[in-house]
């Protein structure tokens, strides 16, 4: 039976490298340390949108403890449950809390926000941890 579990593991880890998937294995019960930080905001003028995003790829992409992010405008689904509201959402990843916390304290965060800040309508922001990715 355990030569069993050995190749139905062996056998998922080839197929997810093959597939380009990432996987993270870790014992059971251990916690992930990785932070999610999700950032929705409007615009007093949403036609600025590419400008700010062009704004925030050059402050991220000088941000060493920013593990990952993307970002793009509102798309309108059709579902009436769904948050409208926003002009851009935006979701940064990090290793850690301390390169969450270093990130927020880094001079390209702090002026990207002193910028676009005063040019917010309303923003929402949502910080969680990971449970279990497979990419």
């Amino acid at each position: 039976m355990r030569l069993a579990h050995v190749a139905v593991m062996t056998a998922s880890i080839l197929l997810a490298a093959c597939s380009g998937m990432t996987m993270r294995v870790k014992p059971a019960g251990t916690p992930d340390p990785r932070i999610q930080h999700v950032v929705l905001v409007e615009l007093d003028d949403a036609s600025r949108a590419d400008e700010m995003m062009q704004d925030m790829r050059a402050a991220f992409e000088a941000i060493p403890t920013l593990a990952r992010w993307q970002a793009g405008p509102k798309v309108d689904t059709g579902r009436a449950q769904v948050q409208s509201w926003y002009t851009i959402g935006i979701v940064t990843e990090f290793d850690s809390v301390e390169d969450y916390r270093a990130y927020l304290e880094h001079p390209r965060h702090k002026s990207l926000v002193e910028k676009w800040k005063p040019r917010w309508k309303r923003s929402e922001m949502f910080d969680f941890g990971n449970f279990a990715t497979t990419r």
